[in-house]
């Protein structure tokens, strides 16, 4: 099983290629989600900045998920997710480090076939992808019922329609005492996170219309973990040196526009952001529904 760092060699490797070709870099600019923008995730260049960013913090956060959720499972031998919005399927990873015995039926559903997945294939028993817009997915046909939901950073991307649908759908395939848990990883910007705590109210709140029972609250803080360097927390984690020291250092200087650009300093300092490699950011909820007669 490959190692997050492994991973993240393999995509600077791709991504130095396209760097240092002489092309301008100026649609990475875009790879951020302030003032709640969403990057370009089909350009393969912005999803290698994207994962190299965020892939090690994101493997941290989902694997202290899933870590929480097994405390939660009375069985732990055998587990089935559907990741709606999966994109590169980091959480599958993550998945099998904290399920490291049990049988794993995954499925991933994304409206774009993310490149850098394939490497995670082999972290699950059954695994299965479909490339379509969530929307769709949840509604349809095909959508099938799983033990867990989780939204990795994407609950924000359904529209309330499809979310009342997706509540719809899983009622409607839950039968009496049958529970489902849903898994939100929350995106830590103050209007983000009151955009994604949003419509976790209101999933929530379908679920229960539908005929489930929670405990839980949704207007309760989100889950976070100890603010620490995410290496001194898991020994899964090494610190990423050359991943680092090539956005930070060396990116920055190889647009092929920097001198010539009207806005280049915002360009260096778009290119320059540092990647996440503490737990500060993380924020999550969980929440188990049991479907009533």
């Amino acid at each position: 099983m490959i190692s997050i760092n492994e991973y993240l060699d393999e995509i600077l490797e791709d991504f130095r290629e396209y760097a240092e070709s002489g092309e301008e870099l100026c649609k990475l600019k875009g790879v951020h989600f302030d003032f709640r923008k969403i990057p370009d995730y089909s350009d393969i260049n912005v999803q290698q900045l994207y994962l190299l960013r965020y892939a090690y913090a994101y493997a941290f956060e989902y694997k202290c998920m899933y870590l929480k959720l097994r405390k939660m499972l009375p069985d732990t031998s055998h587990i089935s997710v559907t990741s709606v919005g999966c994109g590169a399927m980091i959480d599958c990873w993550s998945l099998r480090r904290a399920f490291p015995d049990s049988q794993i039926k995954y499925i991933g559903v994304d409206k774009i076939n993310w490149h850098y997945k394939k490497h995670f294939y082999s972290c699950a028993d059954d695994v299965g992808f479909l490339e379509c817009d969530l929307a769709d997915y949840i509604t349809g046909d095909v959508a099938e019922l799983t033990d867990v939901y989780i939204f990795p950073k994407s609950i924000s991307e359904l529209s309330d329609e499809a979310l009342e649908r997706m509540c719809l759908v899983i009622g409607d395939l839950a039968v009496y005492g049958e529970t489902v848990y849903f898994l939100v990883s929350l995106r830590a910007d103050p209007y983000n996170l009151d955009d994604d705590m949003d419509k976790t109210r209101k999933m929530y709140h379908n679920m229960i219309r539908v005929g489930f029972t929670s405990h839980d609250d949704p207007e309760t803080s989100p889950h976070m973990e100890p603010d620490d360097k995410i290496r001194n927390l898991d020994s899964d984690f090494n610190h990423p040196s050359d991943v680092v020291d090539y956005l930070t250092c060396i990116l920055p200087g190889l647009c092929t526009r920097v001198d010539t650009c009207s806005d280049s300093g915002d360009c260096v300092e778009r290119l320059r952001r540092f990647p996440t490699l503490s737990s500060s950011l993380i924020r999550y909820q969980i929440f188990k529904f049991m479907k009533e007669a």
